[in-house]
């Protein structure tokens, strides 16, 4: 199936995100009480999907009639892993994840770690408020932003090795960037576009 399809969750999600991010055509997945987050809005999820543990009688009731894929509470798979599988089989050329940000650190993190367990083949994303979350899509690629914003490059599973980085205040050239460190954090566009590279690891983007 080729297009995007919208993760909406149950973190912090502000409504007006939803109408500057939900584009006509989107495939929209309320995972699990993301559906809460629709109730006042015109968007109608095409699945609902999780365990079904927050999501609210009055977003099953307006919802009523909505495809549903309901899955046990004691799982192995978080409601948003569950959700990330369904696109990945249904072949979704695209992935926007919508608040899985929260008051809980340990499932924020959880949250964005998986998108390492989307397949490399599906650009996806996850935006909160002003911010854009993603893994590098490619060892060399460009950004585009605006003198002034700022970035954040952080590796996972391990250091990556021979960054490189053009474009930006804080330049680097064929650098190894460890885990655990703040070098990679709050760097600034210095030009309207930037450049990105580097020979190994896993690259998370903060833009």
């Amino acid at each position: 199936m080729a297009g995007r399809a919208v993760l909406v969750c149950n973190g912090s999600l502000n409504t007006k995100w939803l109408y500057s991010n939900i584009r006509k055509g989107d495939f929209i997945i309320a995972v699990d009480g993301g559906a809460n987050k629709l109730l006042k809005t015109k968007f109608r999820p095409g699945l609902i999907i999780g365990d079904f543990d927050s999501i609210s009688k009055a977003a099953l009731k307006k919802f009523r009639g909505v495809e549903t894929i309901r899955f046990p509470r004691e799982k192995d798979f978080l409601d948003l892993e569950l959700a990330i599988n369904y696109c990945a089989e249904k072949k979704f050329s695209e992935i926007l994840i919508l608040g899985v940000l929260g008051s809980r650190a340990d499932m924020s993190l959880t949250n964005i770690f998986l998108l390492a367990r989307i397949p490399s083949g599906i650009r996806a994303k996850v935006v909160h408020e002003n911010q854009e979350i993603f893994l590098a899509p490619s060892k060399s690629f460009s950004i585009n932003g605006i003198p002034g914003e700022r970035i954040s490059l952080f590796p996972l599973s391990g250091p990556v090795q021979g960054l490189s980085l053009k474009g930006l205040k804080y330049e680097l050239k064929n650098y190894n960037l460890r885990f655990g460190t703040g070098l990679g954090l709050s760097n600034e566009f210095k030009k309207k576009k930037a450049k990105i590279s580097f020979k190994d690891g896993m690259l998370l983007c903060v833009h």
